[in-house]
């Protein structure tokens, strides 16, 4: 550098521009050349052309091929296609901040298990719930991030919303599955809120298509907790809704979500809420 003129010598432009000066000298060269226009014009020349095309090309890779986040790792290693892994991982309810959550949620529902004989009712209430909110926040205006992303790009939004609600209830039901093994209580009532969640979710699937998921979630879950208050009234047992007519409910419940679920697809009904 030249302190008579402030300005940056040739052979230090050079140098810069073939990559060969020190850090300290370049720091200083690009401090000095984001104000002065004459030496930008000096550098430009000096600039190798294979230098400057690996530089462009290194900047380019960084910005149209972006890290993968853990899940959608996991899901290419499944065998999983590279876009439908990407439009997968962004579910909002497969973030790591979401499964803590729902951890949180079965430890303060296992706690009360261990601690009270009631306690044991109120896990079985809240794990078939845990499924109905995830599905709810899986493709949504509200909650998804890449929600015109996805209506953008050329997939199916049914399709996409399908991969959604099975990732989210695989995820959802291996952690309340694993939590239950712990329940003080017989291996067949731990697993009786699996149908009920099924039952919760699918039908949650299927009003959605009428309505936003977050209302459709949210009126499945007070029928749900209604269901449970009316089958301990009527049965005088705790665990009356989770008995043979409870469960043969929850196999009707799914059967005929399923059913408006396909009948509401060949309508396109779900692509219409979505794009309107």
């Amino acid at each position: 550098m030249r302190a008579d003129t402030w300005h940056a010598d040739a052979a230090s432009l050079r140098r810069y521009a073939e990559g060969t000066l020190g850090p300290a000298a370049s720091a200083s060269v690009e401090s000095h050349l984001l104000a002065c226009a004459a030496c930008r014009g000096g550098v430009a020349p000096a600039a190798p052309a294979a230098r400057l095309d690996a530089i462009w090309a290194q900047i380019e890779e960084a910005v149209d091929t972006p890290r993968r986040r853990p899940v959608e790792r996991a899901l290419v290693r499944l065998g999983v296609h590279d876009h439908t892994a990407r439009l997968l991982a962004a579910t909002p309810s497969l973030t790591t901040a979401w499964l803590l959550s729902v951890t949180a949620s079965l430890v303060f529902a296992l706690a009360a298990a261990q601690s009270t004989p009631r306690g044991v009712l109120l896990f079985l209430a809240v794990a078939p719930v845990l499924p109905v909110a995830g599905v709810a926040a899986a493709f949504g205006r509200d909650t998804d991030p890449t929600y015109d992303v996805a209506l953008a790009a050329p997939y199916p939004s049914f399709r996409l919303l399908l991969l959604r609600t099975a990732a989210v209830l695989a995820s959802t039901v291996l952690l309340v599955g694993l939590a239950a093994l712990l329940l003080p209580t017989a291996p067949g009532l731990a697993a009786a809120w699996l149908l009920p969640a099924l039952a919760l979710s699918t039908a949650t699937l299927a009003l959605s298509a009428r309505v936003p998921a977050a209302a459709a979630a949210g009126a499945v879950v007070a029928l749900w907790l209604g269901a449970l208050f009316t089958a301990v009234r009527a049965t005088g047992s705790t665990y009356g809704a989770f008995g043979v007519v409870g469960q043969t409910a929850c196999l009707a419940l799914i059967a005929i979500s399923i059913a408006l679920i396909s009948g509401l697809h060949r309508r396109a009904a779900f692509d219409l809420r979505r794009e309107s």
